[in-house]
């Protein structure tokens, strides 16, 4: 159990119907300002997978996160494809299912890419439902960087953020500066590939695989738009395409050359279809004078590349996973100026957000809801720059900004999380997936009593019903039980009837104990502020000296507070409850030993701590209220 000086706040959140015990509570500073900032809940979804709903109740703000430990053998990341196809949109909860198997199954997952839209030219009618940037599945690329004729927001190099996870698990959020290439036959020309599984412009070429379609015609781009600017498609019949298999024993993978066996070869061609094929290259113009020698039987080699940090130290990681969205919001733990250099992103708005932590072996997932939850209020949504400080105080160094708006969306164990701005959370063309890829194993290993605090605060008289979390020995989360498990309490704790306890009449100190096909798990509860340990609160354990005046006081009494260049003070009750919060900048007197401030003592008897925050750090005593 945490001593005070180490507790953090508790907020306690009222639901309509009954008592929920209180949640968790620290501050996070943003913009140089302190806000509270309550962990309502905090779950292990999987092995080394945890779920966080944070509530900052000034700003308003819902946050939720998902926070994944990449060196974990059995979790897995995914790019998830609307479909297993690179045109089309797909809920996030039948990816989910869709992709769960026994041994793999999806326990988060995340809105991605941004996509085009039919009313966006010059590409929208042609391009409509595929992903903006960067887009890779399993080593397979479903689309590009933008590197040629579709250069979304300013280019991946300078603005864009691109996110790749590595074989080896390790997570890249950084500016890149992608590549694709082809080579023939071991040559050492290398010809450039503009884009995948879209549209082939004049004189480009272009790569089509198994995402496009077994039967959909292949689309060259006329050099001619409509009369309100979107691309028309060509009639065709001025393109080689090159009909393609993976050789034996290979896979696709990004970063390195992957090798393909010609299996045939179309001239006056440009409309076809790939059919059984693992891969369809079609070059116009120039491009189709690049393939004008390439025959049956040859081998082709295709390698889209990603060198991150182009411009400091730079490396070109295999990729397996890539993301890509439209802004790199923080890099090393630094803001990015560029938060502010557009009204997307600097203006509050609903937000999906992937970091990494320095050793890059840490997934962050976040999303931020402009929006009235039904159960945990309204939530006034963000703007880039603020959001990347709540991940940094977390542990995130490098951030990147996806989709948001309407398809800013978490899905967490069977279900979306957060209040989107829609009445039904949106479908999307793909999003990021966690997955727990550990043994199928039914066998019940773990309780836990879920509750964010290290001591389950309740008032006097309180109904608790727990959700017990159930575990197996990988963590893999089995059931949340709400009822069905057997309660117990300590003598004079209260009373318990099925899985309700209800909570004594005067303060009292003890546990409660589930237990569930012969496991069982216990934790500490404190009725009415009833602590345990008041030896150690009253110790000299506390970080500096702090007088209060009188030490003994009656209930609602006034207190005076005193101590050296307090800028803030905080009372708590014995289970570290935060009771109130006052900001000294305006209120407080200078006294011949420092700051002395007034307040206003608890109206419920009990023993309190009051903490203030000074240059020195926090300083810390008590106050005996009867």
């Amino acid at each position: 159990m945490k001593k005070l000086t180490e507790c953090c706040a508790l907020a306690v959140i009222g639901l309509a119907s009954a008592f929920s015990p209180s949640a968790s509570a620290e501050n996070v500073m943003i913009d140089g300002k302190s806000y509270q900032m309550d962990r309502l809940i905090e779950r292990q979804i999987g092995p080394g997978t945890t779920y966080l709903r944070l509530r900052l109740p000034e700003i308003p703000l819902n946050v939720n996160m998902v926070i994944a430990d990449l060196t974990n053998e059995h979790v897995r990341i995914e790019n998830a494809v609307a479909n297993e196809s690179a045109k089309g949109v797909e809920k996030i909860v039948n990816a989910a299912s869709r992709l769960s198997t026994a041994g793999h199954k999806a326990i988060a997952g995340q809105n991605a890419n941004f996509w085009a839209v039919t009313s966006q030219s010059p590409d929208g009618k042609l391009f409509s439902s595929q992903t903006r940037n960067a887009s890779i599945r399993n080593g397979k690329m479903v689309t590009e960087c933008n590197m040629a004729s579709e250069m979304a927001f300013g280019g991946p190099v300078t603005i864009t953020g691109l996110m790749a996870v590595s074989p080896e698990k390790e997570v890249y959020i950084d500016y890149c500066l992608p590549s694709m290439v082809m080579r023939i036959n071991n040559g050492i020309a290398l010809y450039t590939v503009s884009q995948c599984n879209k549209g082939v412009h004049p004189d480009e070429i272009g790569i089509y695989n198994s995402f496009y379609g077994a039967t959909r015609a292949f689309q060259p781009i006329s050099s001619e738009r409509d009369d309100k600017g979107f691309y028309q498609l060509a009639s065709g019949g001025d393109a080689v395409e090159v009909i393609l298999d993976l050789v034996d024993g290979e896979q696709w993978m990004g970063g390195r050359f992957i090798d393909f066996e010609v299996k045939e070869v179309r001239t006056d061609a440009g409309t076809g279809t790939l059919g059984n094929h693992d891969l369809a290259i079609v070059g116009r113009g120039n491009g189709r004078v690049k393939l004008a020698n390439v025959k049956v039987g040859d081998k082709v080699s295709l390698k889209y590349a990603f060198q991150f940090s182009p411009s400091s130290s730079p490396v070109y990681p295999l990729v397996e996973t890539a993301i890509g969205g439209n802004l790199l919001t923080m890099h090393d733990g630094e803001v990015s100026t560029k938060c502010n250099a557009s009204d997307y992103d600097s203006m509050t708005y609903p937000r999906s957000l992937y970091g990494t932590s320095p050793d890059r072996k840490t997934l962050y997932m976040m999303v931020i809801d402009k929006s009235t939850d039904p159960v945990y209020g309204k939530s006034a949504g963000m703007n880039t720059a603020k959001a990347s400080q709540i991940a940094r105080h977390f542990g995130c160094s490098d951030m990147m900004q996806c989709d948001g708006g309407g398809s800013a969306e978490l899905y967490v164990t069977d279900r979306i999380v957060n209040k989107t701005t829609e009445s039904t959370p949106r479908a999307v063309a793909n999003c990021l997936m966690v997955f727990d890829d550990a043994p199928a194993d039914s066998e019940v290993s773990r309780l836990v009593i879920e509750n964010p605090d290290d001591v389950i605060a309740l008032p006097v008289n309180a109904a608790f019903t727990p959700d017990i979390l159930v575990y197996n020995q990988y963590g893999s989360l089995l059931e949340v039980l709400t009822d069905g498990y057997t309660l117990t309490c300590s003598e004079g704790l209260g009373t318990v009837d099925g899985n309700i306890f209800t909570a004594a009449s005067t303060p009292v100190y003890g546990t409660i104990t589930a237990t569930y096909k012969g496991k069982s798990v216990t934790r500490e509860v404190s009725v009415g502020g009833a602590y345990s340990g008041i030896g150690d609160i009253v110790s000299d354990s506390f970080a500096g000296i702090l007088k209060a005046t009188p030490l003994r006081v009656s209930a609602g009494g006034t207190v005076t507070i005193e101590g050296e260049s307090m800028s803030m003070i905080e009372v708590y009750n014995t289970a570290g409850q935060l009771i109130s919060r006052h900001d000294l900048s305006q209120a407080a007197s200078i006294g011949s030993t420092g700051v002395i401030s007034t307040l206003t003592a608890p109206t419920i008897p009990g023993l309190y701590i009051i903490t203030a925050i000074s240059p020195k750090g926090r300083l810390s005593t008590h106050l005996i209220v009867v």
